[in-house]
């Protein structure tokens, strides 16, 4: 008889890759490999917000509520139509263990978050990927003609990480319209709002198959307080609230939220300060003859023209300490690095070093 313990099957799980950070710590270096807020908060707004922190912060449980009041305010809905989660990351698997069906078609970006891959082999459903012509010109046609009766669900970041890239309004709603005729829900990423001003928000009326999400973590900058929302009709809501854990996210990440929102001027302003930054950065690399991919977030694709160069400046970035990302690995982005931007006084050190690398 054998002692040998059975368990389920693993087979599906063990084919999962999911790497850890190659850094113990990456708060000594410039961080534009994330596309992080990349400055500090202004010392005035994180001072007091520290000197709010009190003991039932860490000795009692989490209290929500308020939490959603205050983001139905921000964004001009009900209540019944939000639900928050420990990052965006997590309303991606609570849509998929809601709506995407074992063995149905899911309809995904190539390349986009690759989450979206993980939660996808994780529910045993067939993921078609969507790839991008010569300069990042998503192939529509394929997309939409795609979507059919046995489509469970479609993800869309919008913008889209890692390729900055956007689908237009006239695309969405075409999408939206196909996806509602095959009773497919479709879920747009927006965790870049705010950098990208367009939001489909205003079609939760007229598509009851539109679920949004949302984070805190790129134009907010708070990607420490692991928090972000989805954004549906109130029976998607409702339905997805059965995949809540006890309590969403932690009191201080309630905390920080409530502040946050009560100074949105200094988001703001780092949007703006950002968006200089980008113009700024865009700017010097066309007076050295390097291209740039159009981005509608907060980070930019930049072509070395040659491997040599771009792992060549890969590598002396690292060693001044600036931490970046190479780009995905698809024709279009061949010899290029993906940079997180930011202010003006970043992206001067960020090209300065470039030109050093040349």
């Amino acid at each position: 008889m054998s002692n040998k313990i059975k368990f389920r099957n693993f087979k599906v799980v063990d084919k999962i890759k999911r790497y850890r950070g190659i850094f113990p710590t990456r708060l000594n270096k410039i961080r534009l490999d994330a596309n992080e807020r990349v400055s500090e908060f202004d010392n005035k707004f994180f001072t007091g917000l520290i000197k709010k922190i009190q003991s039932h912060h860490f000795t009692a449980y989490p209290e929500v509520e308020e939490i959603y009041d205050l983001l139905a305010k921000f964004n001009k809905i009900k209540r019944e139509n939000i639900m928050i989660t420990a990052g965006s990351d997590i309303g991606i698997r609570h849509c998929f263990e809601l709506f995407a069906e074992p063995k149905s078609q899911i309809i995904t970006l190539s390349p986009t978050f690759g989450m979206y891959d993980v939660y996808s082999k994780l529910f045993n459903v067939n993921q078609l990927k969507i790839g991008y012509h010569k300069d990042l010109e998503l192939n529509y046609t394929k997309l939409i003609n795609s979507i059919n009766k046995n489509t469970s669900l479609i993800l869309l970041a919008n913008p889209n990480s890692p390729t900055g890239t956007i689908i237009s309004e006239e695309n969405i709603l075409k999408l939206l319209k196909k996806a509602k005729t095959n009773k497919s829900f479709v879920v747009i990423d927006e965790a870049y709002f705010g950098f990208y001003k367009y939001s489909s928000i205003k079609y939760l009326k007229t598509f009851n198959n539109l679920i949004i999400l949302r984070t805190f973590s790129k134009a907010i900058g708070m990607a420490g307080i692991r928090t972000g929302y989805i954004i549906s009709n109130s029976q998607n809501i409702k339905r997805l609230y059965s995949f809540r854990p006890m309590y969403e996210i932690s009191s201080v990440s309630c905390l920080a939220i409530k502040e946050i929102l009560k100074d949105y001027k200094l988001v703001k302003k780092y949007i703006n300060e950002t968006n200089k930054g980008k113009e700024f950065l865009i700017n010097q690399l066309s007076k050295i003859k390097l291209k740039s991919f159009k981005t509608y977030s907060n980070f930019i694709l930049v072509n070395f023209n040659t491997k040599n160069k771009c792992l060549k400046v890969f590598k002396n970035l690292n060693k001044k300490g600036i931490l970046t990302r190479k780009a995905p690995n698809i024709k279009a982005c061949e010899n290029s690095l993906r940079f997180t931007l930011g202010p003006k006084k970043y992206m001067q050190l960020l090209i300065k070093e470039i030109k050093k690398s040349l």
